[in-house]
């Protein structure tokens, strides 16, 4: 029997605390749409060829999935000012040295700033002091802002996005009165496309929380199965 509950009913709670003092509070996300615009999703087919043919034009959030995406997740922002760009040497940076009295936890990067890279590895890490404690039978996923192409289209860098689950567990959780839970640390991996400038506050990535694959099945609806075959 699976220790995970009935996901039809169940409320998950997922903590988070400070690692630095630095650090900026997780948020729900809620990127810019127009909201006085018509929304088309339930709007009859009749209605919506008369607003086409008034010369209205469709912008992507009008799509009722993208508007979703667009208020789904919680923003991790940056926690100080740095500057990352790329060299033939690899990633150079210009950071704040993570002090003593900011650490709140202990964690301090190999270079001992809020940039780092992960294992000479030419991709720039940057730390954002949060560290996110959630339910075992859940995963964590930190991802990149969505369609931040249209919402951001300034942007220089790309996340790489991972997912952090039970199975792949290298953070410790200290805490005795979260039994079933680990924790994540909001790390975040970037693929710098062009010299970056990051300010305190600019969001970074998501965090967003997952059912893992083994909770699903992937089946193809057969004509057999519509006709009430097993």
């Amino acid at each position: 029997m699976s220790d995970a509950p009935d996901i039809t009913r169940a409320q998950w709670t997922i903590y988070w605390e400070r690692e630095y003092t630095t650090a900026i509070a997780p948020e729900r996300v809620a990127l810019e749409f127009h909201p006085h615009r018509p929304l088309m999703t339930n709007m009859p087919l009749q209605e919506q060829r008369a607003l086409a043919a008034g010369g209205y034009k469709v912008l992507p959030d009008d799509c009722g999935p993208v508007r979703m995406a667009g208020h789904y997740g919680y923003l991790v922002r940056c926690p100080v000012d740095c500057r990352l760009r790329r060299t033939g040497d690899g990633v150079k940076w210009q950071a704040p040295e993570i002090r003593p009295e900011e650490r709140l936890l202990g964690y301090k990067s190999f270079s001992g700033m809020y940039v780092d890279t992960i294992l000479n590895s030419g991709y720039a890490k940057l730390c954002c002091g949060i560290r996110f404690y959630y339910p075992h039978y859940l995963g964590i996923m930190l991802k990149d802002l969505p369609n931040h192409f249209y919402h951001d289209p300034a942007r220089t860098f790309s996340v790489w996005e991972g997912i952090k689950s039970k199975e792949y567990n290298l953070t410790p959780n200290l805490y005795d009165f979260l039994p079933d839970y680990d924790a994540f640390v909001a790390n975040v991996l970037l693929q710098l496309n062009k010299p970056t400038t990051l300010k305190r506050g600019d969001p970074v990535a998501l965090v967003i929380p997952v059912l893992l694959p083994k909770q699903f099945k992937l089946e193809e609806l057969t004509a057999e199965r519509k006709r009430g075959g097993g």
